[in-house]
């Protein structure tokens, strides 16, 4: 993974412009509308959009536009190892031409969070126990602006990760896993089977305070997009 942290300056996508706050609507140029065939929504809620999108080598991708910024996951590795190696950076959205014939296999999952036309809070506290205070090296920040944090924790074979909260609702993506158990305050370690293929889920509240150990031969990776608080005050759009 090619990640690198990020503080980022925020506008609404160019073009692009909303009625008020959490008020951006798609309309038919959408990327599903008027490109389905190379994107496909594997989870949707009012907080955020995943869009999984392919192009394969020489193939078409129609003009579209993406109406929501989001954190952009790309595969680098080859078609045959899916998400082995990703880049991780933030798209600002906006009107895409797409590809009359396009230069290589593309494989993309895009994180749209919605409510980037609502002011956000400025400086929102963490706790002690919050993940970036365990200050674990295997627990990074990859990506941050004033909308997201881009948490990577990566565990090796045979390791537990030192106890952590999670402060902030998150988008969860899981390219692989292996065995692992999950230990919280209360209760027996959960056992945790390994886990062969992409999955994505939403977690809106947060996580306790818990830690997981890894059972199997290779890293558990994951990654959590997590979704800053903002207020209702929407974006007052810079003058030209």
């Amino acid at each position: 993974m090619n990640g690198a942290r990020f503080l980022l300056a925020f506008a609404l996508p160019a073009g692009l412009s909303a009625a008020g706050c959490g008020q951006i609507k798609p309309d038919a140029t959408d990327a599903v509308s008027a490109a389905g065939e190379n994107h496909r929504v594997i989870l949707e809620n009012d907080a955020v959009r995943v869009l999984e999108a392919t192009v394969p080598l020489h193939s078409r991708e129609v003009p579209h536009t993406h109406f929501w910024p989001g954190v952009f996951f790309e595969q680098t590795s080859p078609r045959e190892e899916p998400w082995k190696t990703v880049n991780i950076r933030w798209s600002q959205g906006g009107p895409s031409k797409g590809f009359d014939s396009s230069d290589r296999d593309r494989h993309n999952l895009l994180v749209e969070v919605k409510d980037v036309d609502c002011q956000p809070v400025a400086s929102p506290p963490l706790p002690d126990t919050d993940a970036i205070h365990a200050h674990d090296p295997n627990m990074k920040v990859v990506l941050e602006n004033a909308y997201v944090r881009v948490l990577s924790v990566t565990i090796p074979p045979g390791e537990r990760e030192p106890w952590h909260t999670h402060t902030w609702p998150a988008v969860v993506i899981y390219f692989r896993l292996p065995p692992s158990r999950r230990f919280t305050k209360d209760g027996p370690p959960a056992p945790r089977a390994e886990l062969k293929q992409l999955q994505v889920s939403y977690d809106p509240n947060g996580q306790p305070l818990h830690s997981i150990e890894n059972l199997g031969n290779f890293p558990y990776q994951a990654y959590r997009v997590e979704l800053k608080p903002v207020t209702r005050t929407p974006v007052v759009k810079a003058a030209r």
